[in-house]
């Protein structure tokens, strides 16, 4: 289940520190992506393939400047294979819901990403070979092919916006330092803490402890949102 190594609060939709009016007006068309399909929020996901494996990185959802439960669940460890598979391929992949009341024009996958709803997962990438996720999620979202098809195309609009959006936060700090930034690259890569420690020759400790002061250097609520507002801010790439 997407939901394992998830804490208590993952489902909880806060947001946290400044807001960028150029992101906030990218979360509003992707929350106007989600109404098209009676769907509650949105998650924009960046994914990268190297190196034989697949990371999956939060950007902007519902939540912006936080980080929505939908981000969380789709950015958490565990079950990459599932969502590396969604990224892969050309349709929409729904889940949450039988095979047999899937649309002929998408995917599904009885696994849930939110308790209770169902979510669109719909791969997408931009011309400049960058790939992602935009999923959608409720409890009655619309199913049928020509508006899952439509949503598609807005989507694929949508991650190619936001991929050419390099505004800098007004959250984001000018005072991380080069192994900040180092940290905050490997993360990216999916490493865990203990992999961390290792490539950089300090211990667990050493290594949590960095983490912890990039995170509250961004005024992040955690490592993935630290990232992500790293992403945003084009701190990392």
């Amino acid at each position: 289940m997407f939901q394992d190594g998830l804490d208590q609060n993952s489902f909880s939709d806060q947001g946290a520190g400044e807001i960028s009016p150029a992101f906030q007006a990218l979360t509003e068309r992707g929350q106007a992506l989600a109404a098209t399909l009676s769907a509650k929020r949105f998650s924009l996901i960046l994914v990268s393939h190297r190196d034989g494996g697949t990371t999956i990185l939060p950007f902007i959802d519902t939540s912006y400047p936080g980080l929505s439960s939908l981000s969380r669940v789709l950015t958490a460890p565990g079950g990459i294979d599932e969502r590396a598979d969604a990224a892969r391929r050309a349709a929409p992949t729904i889940f949450g819901l039988p095979p047999q009341d899937a649309p002929s024009g998408a995917y599904s996958h009885e696994t849930t990403l939110v308790p209770g709803e169902i979510a669109i997962v719909f791969p997408v990438h931009s011309s400049c070979g960058r790939r992602g996720l935009v999923a959608v999620s409720g409890t009655a979202p619309r199913l049928d092919d020509d508006a899952l098809t439509r949503a598609h195309l807005r989507a694929f609009a949508l991650f190619r916006s936001a991929c050419a959006l390099r505004t800098p936060e007004p959250a984001a700090r000018t005072n991380l330092t080069k192994r900040d930034i180092e940290c905050l690259r490997l993360t990216a890569d999916g490493l865990t803490s203990e992999q961390l420690a290792e490539r950089l020759g300090l211990s667990v400790h050493t290594a949590n402890q960095y983490v912890s002061a990039v995170v509250e250097k961004l005024d992040a609520v955690n490592r993935m949102h630290a990232v992500a507002k790293a992403l945003r801010a084009g701190i990392i790439s």
